[in-house]
């Protein structure tokens, strides 16, 4: 990611988004689930499954949480965590921006600031 902006690098989400895993994860990931799930729901070994989140995961395109568990063991969950990206192009390089999940008032709020920014 990129410091200052903690924005994925361009590069880190193309790649992320060319592995047709992992476009297979993001297309089952509506809900948490964790990584045995998801390995066994698109037919991957465990240790794919793993790496595959951890890939979505840098690239911004996919939520890590804990959920806690009666017995006291934890698991870690992933779900989808964006509505799109936008990739713009200044003539000599790429940007990238994953465009989170947000409500119909966060989307507004974003709208507006970026129509004054450019006022």
């Amino acid at each position: 990611m990129d410091e200052e902006s903690q924005t994925p690098g361009v590069e880190t989400v193309f790649d992320a988004l060319a592995d047709p895993e992992c476009r297979e994860i993001l297309d089952v990931l509506d809900e948490p689930q964790t990584a045995p799930d998801v390995a066994s729901t698109c037919d991957l070994p465990q240790t794919n499954a793993y790496r595959k989140l951890e890939r979505l995961s840098v690239a911004g395109l996919v939520e890590e949480s804990t959920a806690l568990r009666r017995d006291g063991h934890h698991a870690t969950t992933y779900v989808r965590d964006f509505s799109g990206l936008v990739v713009d192009y200044d003539g000599s390089e790429f940007d990238v921006t994953v465009v989170e999940d947000e409500s119909p008032d966060e989307r507004l709020a974003r709208f507006w600031a970026q129509i004054s920014e450019e006022l």
